[in-house]
This record gives C-alpha cells, sequence and structure tokens, in this order.
C-alpha cells in the first residue's frame, strides 16, 4: 500500500514531468473511481485546465489546478500513475487516463480497484483534510507533541501511530520498522512511555520515512513511480516480511503477530512488551 514514502516520490515525479502540462480531456475509464463530484462534472472540470502544482497530505496526492480546484487521489492498495511516453501504453486494470498535451498521457491503473479520486475547491479540500495530524517532518511534530497527545492513553502504540489523526502518512510497513529501531513493542501501552523512549520513536519515524522517500519507496507487487519504476526500500528492511529470518541486531528469528487487526513484524527480544529489550547497537546492513 502506498505510504507517505511512496506518494511523496510520485509527487516529485509529477512536478518534474506533468507540472505546467494542461489537461485536455479526462477520459473515466471505471466510475467506481470518482467519489466527488459527480462523475459527469469530475471529466467536465478536467477538461482544458492546467496543472500548476502537485503536493501530498498524508497519503493524499494532491494534483493543484490552473482553476483553483484540487484534483485528490488517495492510492489505497495498488494505484499506479503511469506516463505515456516514456512507459509502454498499460491496458489493463484502467480506471482513468488524462490526456495532456504534447501528445502524452497519464494513465492511473489499479488491480485492486480500490484508487479513489476527488476534485475538491480549495474550501472543501481545508475541510476534507482537517482532521488530519501533523506532517512527520513539520516543525510542530516532536517527541513533546507525541508524549502530549497520546502519551496519557492506554492504548497500544501501534495502532496509536498508524491514527492519521496523531501523525499523518503513516502506515504498516513503516510502522513496524520504525518501532524496530526504537525498541518498542507494537502492544507497549502509550503511557509507560519514558521522555527518552518517545525521543526514540520520534527520531526513528523521521529516519525511517525519510530513508524509503531516500530510496523510492517499497516495492512488493503494485507499487511503482510514475516512469514505471520499482522503488528499493524492500530491500532495506529489517523486520517487515522477515518472518524467521534473524534480527539483524541480535540473531533472535523475526516473528509475526497481529496487533490492532494488522499483520505485525518484530524481534521477540529486541522489543519486549514489558519494555525490557536488548540496548545493543543495530548492525549496518
Amino acid at each position: 500500500m502506498p505510504e507517505l514514502p511512496e506518494v511523496e516520490t510520485i509527487k516529485e515525479d509529477l512536478r518534474e514531468h506533468v507540472v505546467g502540462a494542461k489537461v485536455e480531456r479526462a477520459e473515466l475509464l471505471d466510475r467506481s473511481l470518482v467519489e466527488h463530484p459527480k462523475a459527469g462534472e469530475f471529466e467536465r472540470r478536467l477538461e482544458g485546465v492546467d496543472i500548476i502544482g502537485a503536493r501530498r497530505r498524508a497519503k493524499h496526492l494532491v494534483v493543484e489546478l490552473g482553476s483553483g480546484d484540487s484534483l485528490v487521489f488517495q492510492l489505497k492498495i495498488g494505484g499506479q500513475f503511469l506516463l505515456v511516453p516514456p512507459v509502454e501504453e498499460p491496458t489493463s486494470s484502467l480506471m482513468l487516463v488524462l490526456h495532456l498535451d504534447g501528445a502524452r498521457r497519464v494513465f492511473l491503473r489499479d488491480e485492486t480497484g480500490y484508487t479513489r479520486a476527488q476534485i475538491y475547491t480549495a474550501e472543501e479540500l481545508s475541510e476534507r483534510f482537517a482532521d488530519l495530524g501533523p506532517e512527520p517532518f513539520s516543525e510542530g511534530f516532536t517527541s513533546g507533541y507525541l508524549k502530549e497527545k497520546v502519551g496519557g492513553r492506554r492504548a497500544r502504540i501501534k495502532p496509536l501511530l498508524l491514527d492519521q489523526k496523531v501523525v499523518s502518512g503513516v502506515g504498516n510497513i513503516y510502522v513496524d520498522e520504525l518501532l524496530f529501531d526504537a525498541k518498542v513493542h507494537p502492544r507497549r501501552k502509550a503511557n509507560s512511555f519514558s521522555d527518552e523512549e518517545w525521543e526514540e520513536v520520534h527520531s526513528a519515524i523521521s529516519g525511517n520515512l525519510r530513508a524509503g522517500i531516500e530510496h523510492r519507496g517499497t516495492t512488493f507487487s503494485l507499487y511503482r513511480d510514475l516512469l514505471g519504476r520499482k522503488g528499493s526500500h524492500q530491500n532495506h528492511l529489517k523486520v517487515f516480511l522477515r518472518e524467521g529470518g534473524e534480527c539483524p541486531r541480535c540473531g533472535v528469528k523475526i516473528v509475526k503477530e497481529k496487533v490492532g487487526g494488522r499483520a505485525t513484524f518484530l524481534c521477540p527480544a529486541c522489543q519486549r512488551e514489558d519494555g525490557s529489550g536488548d540496548n545493543g547497537q543495530l548492525e549496518l546492513l
């Protein structure tokens, strides 16, 4: 599922290759894609508009239009944006084609069919994003914020970090990795953390997301960037989908559990539920 690093990568690709183009027409191939407005108005509001910017909010990809509207995508599990050319034209699982000037097209495809799109005015967009938590790289996102926001709660730390009202953009892959780096069990109660542990969690959030961006995202099966390329962060993961492999810190076998209904990967020695994990240093991979 595209999380912050994957959406950030696509956003940067759009800025490099698509921003400045004109949408000559929009071809809606799967009406289930559109949540707002109605399908006919969706196509009409995209016809003849300039693409003047691209940004990301949480896991949302926001394409800014010269009309003042924003075209917003939630890529869910398997959404792909592909620019043709240079990418070879895709033929299956197509949901939308944006026909650009200069004989270029942006194809949105999704084998799962879960991607959703909306067109919002500036006021509607502000209202839609009003409940989202701070961005992980924003000035206001600090260890102190985390402690104040959730430090008094008895809830488990993993579901709290997955809550987009607490922090925006963190998903299942990166939360398992950051909790491993912070030596925190995903079932630890938030009200059991020391100030030092909140600092470790905050640092691990930033570090893991920045690494994911540097490696242009994580590809297990469906994720691709705008030019059809896979990410490489899957080659740097320490615990996620590593069940049965050796912990890179202590050598104990990585286990798979379920926390908050989500598949969860961890080292039972380094990430003890009682908070007394191994303090050894992580070996360089």
